[in-house]
């Protein structure tokens, strides 16, 4: 497990599972590993608390699956964002595949932007999966 490694989580609440409906998903939620001083942590933006950084022990009730990026995160970038909000919005406007205006951060997009990649994408845990791994983006998706 290296830092900018793609953790997905699927979660089993009611949201969780509305979530994997409407983005046809087998993965409700997503962040970015960062491995600090030898401990997975996990940056992400959550519908409870915005752009934050968590345990990665912490959300193994939620079966995280982790995958290497191939990308490097900028970390830096991901400081400044620390208490940035989520938007609902913009979660919702790409389950539908429409064009995201930054009105705050939805997890995927989140992990995108640190990635370096295109903020023109309507990223959903899934899209940004598949785009990250183009040749086993459905792994662990059982």
């Amino acid at each position: 497990m290296n830092t900018g490694d793609l953790v997905l989580f699927r979660g089993h609440g009611p949201f969780d599972w509305f979530i994997r409906l409407w983005t046809r998903s087998a993965w409700a939620h997503c962040g970015l590993v960062w491995v600090c001083e030898g401990i997975p942590l996990v940056i992400e933006a959550q519908y409870s608390g915005g752009v934050s950084v968590h345990a990665l022990a912490n959300r193994m009730a939620d079966d995280p699956f982790i995958t290497p990026s191939g990308r490097a995160m900028n970390l830096p970038l991901a400081l400044q964002h620390f208490g940035d909000w989520y938007s609902l919005k913009n979660a919702v406007d790409a389950g539908l595949g429409y064009p995201l205006h930054h009105a705050g951060w939805e997890c995927a997009q989140f992990a995108a932007f640190l990635l370096g990649m295109d903020m023109a994408e309507d990223w959903t845990p899934q899209s940004l999966l598949d785009e990250l791994t183009p040749s086993g983006g459905h792994a662990g998706g059982n």
